[in-house]
Order: structure tokens, then sequence, then C-alpha cells
């Protein structure tokens, strides 16, 4: 078929869809172009395929049918993925249609969250990358930030914001701050702390790492003024106050800092100081869930140690020795 008859039946089914649209038969209209769209889908051809489905959200969302938008948008997903573009003919081509479908939901919709899950997965899979693409990105994360619902934001969705735009740098230290003041304790904070640095320098942006720090550690100040610290080369270092819990706080905010001092520096030749930081901040470090073993990934990237053991394989150890590897 001849790419003008095809644009003349998608005209056609999308007149027809606007109608049932028009006439509130939404679920009707959704289930009708998820038919038409399998047929293009089944003979390959996808660009009439997304083309037809992006259109169709479109016309929900203006209709305000947000749920059958998001039903139709993740088959475009679906669809996107089956097609199998380069990562550059996507950018081009199909980029911008996720970003109009996206910015057009109300940041209030229960839909979003989600959406920006599997939107967030699909762009990663497509670019070979956890970071994803800093377009995509940034917009998630403002729109998540203003939906109203910050503490609810998952771990997760918090990667959204790991770009090089210091504007995603903003939004999740302010996330973070928020969830902190809304959910945590005092004694938390160095925990929240942790979870705007050891991202950035798990992906090598010290520059970002650093911003972060100190702009959480100044609003922190801000609120619960405290006089248990010293300026110490740039740094504030926490004084133990004798509240076990706050001096487990203290000694990791203080940890962080060395951490990033280190980072600073970039030399392999630091190593044994890494080490002996370490060692002299472990138990602190292994009474928060997974952060011991964090920090552990930044040891691998920054210095190519690691202080966890692979726990040993049984079966493969007695293959080998079966096979002579035990020789």
């Amino acid at each position: 078929m001849s790419s003008i008859a095809i644009e003349t039946k998608l005209k056609k089914s999308l007149a027809r869809f606007r109608e049932r649209i028009n006439n509130g038969s939404y679920y009707e209209a959704q289930q009708t172009i998820r038919s038409i769209t399998n047929r293009y889908v089944h003979s390959k051809n996808y660009e009439a395929a997304i083309s037809l489905l992006y259109q169709s959200t479109m016309i929900l969302l203006e209709s305000k049918q947000y749920d059958e938008a998001a039903d139709l948008y993740l088959y475009m997903l679906e669809v996107l993925q089956d097609e199998n573009k380069s990562v550059e003919e996507f950018e081009t081509a199909d980029l911008g249609k996720i970003v109009n479908i996206l910015s057009t939901f109300p940041n209030t919709d229960a839909n979003l969250a989600s959406l920006a899950k599997d939107t967030s997965k699909f762009v990663n899979a497509k670019v070979g990358s956890d970071v994803g693409l800093p377009k995509i990105n940034l917009l998630l994360g403002t729109k998540l930030l203003q939906s109203g619902v910050a503490s609810q934001i998952g771990q997760s969705e918090r990667y959204l914001f790991l770009t090089s735009d210091v504007n995603a740098l903003k939004l999740i230290v302010e996330l973070e701050y928020h969830t902190f003041k809304a959910e945590g304790k005092p004694e938390d904070f160095g925990l929240y702390l942790s979870r705007v640095v050891l991202p950035y320098l798990a992906i090598k942006n010290v520059k970002f790492a650093e911003l972060a720090l100190k702009k959480m550690l100044e609003d922190f100040q801000e609120d619960a003024p405290s006089k248990r610290f010293q300026s110490v080369n740039g740094m504030l270092i926490f004084e133990a106050d004798g509240d076990s819990d706050l001096d487990d706080c203290y000694k990791l905010i203080n940890f962080l800092q060395l951490l990033l001092a280190l980072a600073k520096r970039g030399s392999k030749d630091d190593t044994n100081i890494f080490s002996l930081i370490l060692k002299r901040y472990q138990n602190v470090l292994k009474g928060y869930e997974g952060l011991f073993e964090r920090i552990n990934e930044i040891a691998v990237t920054y210095y190519n140690i690691s202080f966890i053991k692979k726990q040993s394989n049984l079966l493969q150890d007695m293959m080998g020795s079966f096979l002579g590897g035990g020789k």
C-alpha cells in the first residue's frame, strides 16, 4: 500500500475515533484504535502504528480522558521498542512525541508516577544507559515534583533527576529535603543527604555531588541551627553530642564530606586513605540498609577495589575442582 493510501486510511480512522470520543464512547474508541494498530504492527508498518497511537493519545488528552490516553501511550512505547530504530533516528522522529504527550498530562493525574517509571525504563533501554536522556529526565522529574505528592516519589524515580542539567540538581535536592522534612527525623538527615550525594558520585559527577551536599547542609542548618560543628578546610565537621542516633547521623555527614573531598582529588593514590576512612566509619555505614554496598560500588568505580567479598559458589567450586581448577 502506498504512503498516500496509508495516510488516507489514518485520517479516516482518526476522524471516526474523534467522532466516537465526542459521543462519549471512550472505551470503544480506544479499543478500536488498538485493533487497527495491531494490524499495522502485524504487517510491520511501525510508522503508521506510531502515528495512529500518538494522534489518538493526544485527542484523548484534549478530551481529558487520561486513563485511556495512558493506555495508548504505553502501547506506543511497546511499538517503538519493537520498531527498534537507532538512537539517532528515535531522537529525530519520536522523542518529540513522547515529550508532547507527557507534557500534556496534568501533574495531578494518578497515572503520572507509573508513566514516568515505564518511560524511564523504555528510554534507558533505548539509549543503553541507566541515566537515560536528560531531556526526558528533567521533564519527568519536574512533573513529579510539581505533582504535590513529592514524598510519594520512590527511589527509582529519583534517578530521573540524574542529568548534567543544574535545574535537575536543584529539583532533586528540593525533593529529598522536602521528603526529609515531611517524613524524617533529625537523626535521619544523613541518610537523605547520602541520597543526593552518592548517585552523582556513582556517575562521576563530582561537581554536582558537591553542590548538592552544600545546598542540603545549608538548608539543614537553617531549619535546625546547630553549634555542634567546626569548619575545617571548607567542611562542616559535626561533633558528637551523646545522643547515639544523632551521633550516627553526624558521623555519616562527616563521612560523606570526606568521601567527596577524596573524589575531588581524583587520584587513585588515595586508595589507602579511602580504606582508612571507610574502616573508621564502616560500623555506622553498615547500620543503614544498603548504604555500605553503595559505598563499595563507588570504591570499585574510583579505586578499583572492593570491600565486600563475593560469596563462594559451592557448585562452581566443585566443578572447578573436578576439572582440575583446584590444582
